[in-house]
């Protein structure tokens, strides 16, 4: 920006590069002013900024590479989030029909009603196959599932959370030293 003094009312305007050539319109009494060609432009006085008004002008935004992290660090915590509301939805649709608890308690109800012979033959059996058994029963296997879905959405959330967190640092304005 350079200042154009205006011939009739001697005011001082201000005129950008692009309005090189051209005409505008004086602030102080309204008339038409030739603006200069760029070449001769250049010559007027530049206008003077202040302190203040270039210290507005540069912390309107961020930096490019503050701002492609913040960007991105939002791009983080968004996808987290859509993850986790997936993760959360099947972990909520599972529905596990016996747990671990339960399933002793029946064993426990079946031990106390059952007769002496079947208590021999169920010793022979485990005396004679063990106890171990080579895959977990289907309730086990639902109940691990869900778990694992749980497991995804915490973390899902937890990542979440710490690119909001970073986004948030990211995103802070500097403070000034005044």
């Amino acid at each position: 920006m350079y200042q154009l003094t205006c011939p009739k009312c001697e005011a001082i305007n201000e005129v950008s590069t692009a309005k090189a050539g051209g005409e505008i319109e004086c602030s102080g009494c309204g008339q038409m002013i030739a603006v200069p060609k760029l070449g001769e432009l250049r010559n007027l006085p530049p206008v003077e900024d202040t302190k203040a008004v270039r210290a507005t002008s540069s912390s309107g935004g961020l930096s490019g590479g503050r701002s492609f992290a913040f960007a991105a660090l939002g791009l983080v915590c968004l996808l987290c989030l859509l993850g986790a509301a997936f993760c959360g939805v099947n972990w909520s649709n599972i529905d596990v029909p016996l747990t671990t608890e339960k399933h002793l308690e029946l064993l426990e109800e079946g031990y106390q009603e059952a007769s002496s012979a079947q208590m021999i033959r169920e010793f022979e059996d485990i005396t004679k196959y063990g106890v171990d058994i080579p895959t977990p029963l289907e309730y086990r296997t639902i109940e691990l599932r869900k778990q694992a879905w749980g497991q995804k959405t915490m973390a899902y959330l937890a990542v979440a959370a710490v690119a909001f967190v970073l986004a948030l640092v990211v995103g802070r304005k500097p403070k000034t030293a005044a």
